[in-house]
């Protein structure tokens, strides 16, 4: 194993021109550091917990000194619905932590520490320490930096856990804790059906995995009752009150902004800062989650309109107005990110574009993963774009060629789809062909809007 005691000696934290072919982070100790993680640890299949619960062994049993935690599992939603939590957390003064992944544009988005992300110097040092706990143990580059994530949240107490499943449910690396645990279950959709099943129910019995025993589980807004009859079947089992959307709370647009109602209060609160009618339920989802959780005090309409006005949350129905991107649209263009990749994502984006209107055409930059299913995705867009380009990957990810979208595009109904070497080389094309102003959106992967984000950067 390399020895990474000099580290900091050897790679500067800061440099005056970060390299700009960075994959994980600009500072090149971290982007050093966590590319030698991924080659010592690659991403294996989660097959149970005994990995996880080895390394956090060694590492002191960081897990058992979490603050009261909200978990979060399902297909869509999940980040939205923590951007929610951790804005009504800390609009009533509250210090958070938070696991999500993968990151859009840094490395170290993935891990919040006391409110912030994780710094360089602390992420090198956890990385040694983390390095010296898995010696030759087998352990995924998920399960290394999860376990990373609790001993960071360990050695700097708070107040709140936030946490987001990486990968379904019952063997996900977070699903560690076993008390003080407010689940939510955000809505179940068609995604990763080779590991987790070809069905809702099959997917959703995955996703219930992380409902604890005796700990309160708040389910989102679903398709229907095959999948909320699982989630209602796990909870009884494990003796979990079950607070259900459309039952025991609800969420829903009201003159001009919404309304959250559950059987002991009623918040008219003003629409959130994210965009999309579908943001309405994520936000109705996280404040059920702290009705039902240590921190219900914060429930307030003054807390929680804050809260809507303060939340954040990149790479989701997300318009970029300056940057290097923005800089290449006419005057009167717009330009949209989306990380929307599944069925459910795309019906949002659809519902999106229904209340856009016509009046500036609709133009889609693409790109796809290779190992995901875009029947699921791309059909449902099927008549809204004006024009679609697939783009070659320049980021590190396994995405399908640009011709190889193209075709599966062409045969899905898309006859004008064509081929673009880069994001940058779509816009301007977009922009030699139209004169009148026009709409364009980026979406189809959550890597593609990172790298969206990362070349929109100022230069």
């Amino acid at each position: 194993m390399p020895d990474k005691k000099d580290i900091k000696k050897e790679i500067p934290l800061t440099a005056v021109a970060p390299p700009t072919d960075w994959t994980y982070s600009p500072v090149p100790a971290v982007e050093q550091a966590v590319a030698d993680v991924r080659r010592r640890h690659g991403p294996i299949m989660p097959t149970g917990l005994a990995r996880m619960y080895r390394l956090l062994q060694k590492l002191g049993n960081p897990q058992l000194q979490m603050p009261p935690a909200l978990h979060v599992a399902g297909t869509n939603g999940k980040g939205s619905t923590l951007a929610f939590a951790q804005a009504a957390l800390e609009a009533g003064g509250l210090t958070v932590h938070k696991f999500i992944s993968p990151h859009l544009v840094r490395f170290e988005e993935r891990i919040t520490v006391c409110g912030r992300e994780i710094g360089a110097e602390m992420l090198l040092e956890l990385i040694d320490a983390c390095d010296r706990a898995a010696g030759e143990d087998t352990v995924s580059f998920f399960e290394f930096f999860t376990a990373l994530g609790f001993l960071a949240w360990a050695r700097n107490p708070a107040d709140a856990l936030l946490l987001e499943v990486g990968l379904g449910g019952t063997y996900d690396a977070t699903n560690v804790l076993d008390k003080g645990v407010t689940s939510l279950l955000t809505r179940i959709s068609f995604d990763h059906t080779r590991l987790l099943g070809d069905t809702l129910p099959e997917i959703a019995g995955n996703k219930a995995g992380i409902i604890k025993r005796g700990c309160p589980v708040i389910v989102a807004p679903q398709s229907g009752a095959e999948v909320t009859d699982v989630f209602e079947k796990r909870a009884a089992e494990l003796g979990a009150p079950v607070f259900m959307a459309g039952r025991d709370w609800q969420a829903a647009a009201r003159n001009g902004g919404f309304v959250y109602e559950d059987a002991e209060t009623s918040l008219t609160l003003p629409l959130p800062y994210l965009r999309g009618a579908h943001q309405i339920a994520n936000a109705g989802t996280a404040i059920a989650g702290l009705r039902r959780s240590p921190f219900r005090h914060l429930v307030t309409g003054e807390n929680m309109t804050a809260a809507m006005n303060a939340v954040r949350w990149p790479g989701r129905m997300q318009q970029l107005t300056a940057g290097a991107l923005a800089e290449l649209l006419p005057p009167g263009w717009e330009l949209w990110v989306d990380g929307a990749h599944n069925d459910s994502g795309a019906e949002v984006l659809s519902a999106q574009a229904a209340a856009w209107g016509p009046e500036k055409p609709l133009h889609v930059i693409t790109a796809y993963k290779r190992n995901k299913e875009p029947g699921g995705f791309y059909p449902r867009l099927a008549g809204l774009p004006r024009t679609i380009q697939a783009v070659e990957a320049e980021f590190d990810a396994p995405m399908l060629g640009a011709e190889e979208l193209c075709e599966y595009l062409r045969r899905a109904g898309f006859a004008q789809a064509q081929p673009a070497k880069g994001i940058e080389a779509a816009i301007r094309s977009l922009a030699f062909q139209f004169d009148a102003p026009q709409r364009i959106i980026i979406t189809g992967s959550l890597y593609l809007v990172g790298y969206a984000l990362r070349l929109n950067a100022p230069r």
